[in-house]
């Protein structure tokens, strides 16, 4: 389609075209800002209207002249040309966002209204009240932490077993399991923070978190923990974990070590595995224990104090451990297996590399297993045509045995039948022979007969006789003219 243009705007439009690009593009804005200018001065005109209109509208008594104030007039601002603009980045908010409230602490339970054994304490506690506290007749046991990863010691843990120690309470140790360090280093850094000879009651490793590891590991490295307290102690130490944690993460893979449950409930520990102690609160409010709240537990039903009595001179630890611990060496060789340490965080090219290489493994495995089912099915089918060819011999020989049967039966039947022709032949021969013997009787009976006839016979016709058999020309006697 053409577009028919005024002669005038053609030739105006051939100009700018002969003007150089800078120009015409300032000529341009030049134009669209003087246009935009007298736009907004109309706007501002219309507005001067409007709010003289309003005034007029909200004032009921009318102004006189005299006191009527001169309006300022409305400051225009002149639109400078469009300047292309580079993106902006997003501006983020920085406001302060509401912080999350806190937990509701529980209410402090006063020890004196409640069932408890025992108590266990750390530098949590702050500093203790122990001649306070020595007057609490419910408290049994105390335990105390000593340490915590491979190189934490609790810096309150000297103070408080010295003092608890002199107050006459029964004392254990327990340490605070990380999964950021190996169980080696942990268990070596608490055996040498614990004195044995300073322990009234059996150890007790604490494991309540699991944060990079996998649940075989966990278990791993806590047995590997627990072996060697125990080769030091000379006794199995207890374990202290949650429920939820222990029914998770541990289960019956420790049914032979002393369990330690943490529950805060009305509701006893619901394990698999037979519980000694059970952590029931963690809000104990004692007057000789200002700074914190204390962990209060009790006995499963059967057991006592007596359970977790630690004995010494009953234990003997393995002389390789007790170097360790003796000389304060960093744990070199231990009598258990070494546990490598968490393994770096994996690069992006690494985690694709894995991708790649267990892409490849699934292949080959496929592959393997379509190839090993081939196989699997072509000795299926070779074992059927053996079995087939088998069967088919075993026909054959069925078969070549009931022949040989048959031609042997047969056999016998011509063997049978032929000794039945022999015999009835040997008898037809017997019967001929009797036969002849009675026909040679009756000859011989003839012949003396026909002897006995002939000599009756009369002179003369034994003389016709020989006379005919010299007819004959055969020799006669008197017996053959007898017998003519």
């Amino acid at each position: 389609m053409l577009l028919l243009l005024p002669i005038s705007t053609a030739a105006q439009q051939a100009n700018d075209i002969k003007k150089p690009t800078r120009s015409r593009v300032a000529e341009k804005d030049k134009k669209n800002t003087e246009q935009k200018t007298a736009k907004s001065k109309d706007t501002n005109n219309d507005n001067k209207n409007d709010n003289k209109a309003a005034d007029k509208k909200d004032n009921k008594a009318p102004e006189k002249k005299d006191n009527k104030v001169p309006e300022k007039p409305i400051p225009v601002k002149e639109e400078k040309a469009p300047v292309k603009q580079e993106p902006t980045k997003p501006v983020t908010d920085t406001t302060a966002k509401p912080a999350t409230p806190p937990k509701p602490k529980k209410a402090p339970v006063d020890p004196s209204k409640v069932q408890y054994d025992g108590i266990d304490i750390s530098k949590h506690q702050g500093s203790i009240n122990w001649e306070e506290l020595r007057k609490n007749t419910k408290i049994k046991f105390v335990y105390i932490k000593a340490s915590e990863g491979s190189n934490h010691v609790d810096s309150k843990y000297k103070e408080n077993i010295r003092n608890a120690r002199k107050h006459g309470f029964k004392v254990g140790s327990y340490h605070f399991f990380r999964t950021t360090s190996s169980a080696r280093t942990q268990a070596i850094n608490f055996l040498q923070t614990a004195n044995r000879d300073e322990q009234d009651l059996i150890p007790v490793i604490d494991v309540e978190e699991n944060k990079n590891w996998s649940r075989d590991r966990l278990r791993d490295s806590v047995k590997v923990f627990v072996d060697i307290v125990e080769d030091y102690y000379g006794c199995k130490p207890m374990i202290y974990a949650s429920e939820t944690f222990f029914n998770r993460h541990l289960g019956l893979a420790f049914k032979e070590y002393p369990l330690f449950i943490a529950k805060y409930s009305d509701v006893s520990p619901n394990v698999n595995i037979k519980w000694i102690l059970w952590q029931f609160s963690e809000s104990g409010k004692f007057r000789a224990v200002r700074e914190n709240l204390v962990d209060m537990s009790r006995f499963n039903k059967g057991f006592t104090i007596e359970n977790i009595l630690y004995k010494p001179g009953k234990a003997r630890p393995k002389s390789s451990i007790k170097d360790i611990v003796d000389h304060k060496d960093a744990p070199k060789s231990v009598n258990m297996t070494t546990e490598q340490k968490p393994a770096p965080a994996k690069s992006k090219r690494e985690l694709e590399e894995e991708k790649r290489k267990a892409e490849r493994e699934k292949k080959v495995n496929e592959r393997n297993k379509r190839i090993a089912e081939e196989e699997a099915k072509k000795k299926a089918e070779a074992d059927k045509k053996a079995k087939e060819k088998a069967k088919e011999k075993a026909e054959q020989v069925k078969k070549e045995k009931a022949r040989q049967a048959a031609r042997e039966e047969a056999a016998k039947k011509e063997a049978e039948a032929k000794a039945k022709r022999k015999a009835e032949a040997a008898k037809a021969r017997e019967q001929k022979a009797k036969q002849q013997q009675t026909a040679k009787k009756d000859n011989n009976k003839s012949a003396n007969l026909l002897n006995t006839t002939s000599s009756k016979l009369s002179q003369s016709q034994r003389n016709d006789s020989i006379r005919n058999a010299k007819l004959k020309g055969r020799k006669t006697n008197k017996s053959s003219a007898d017998n003519d």
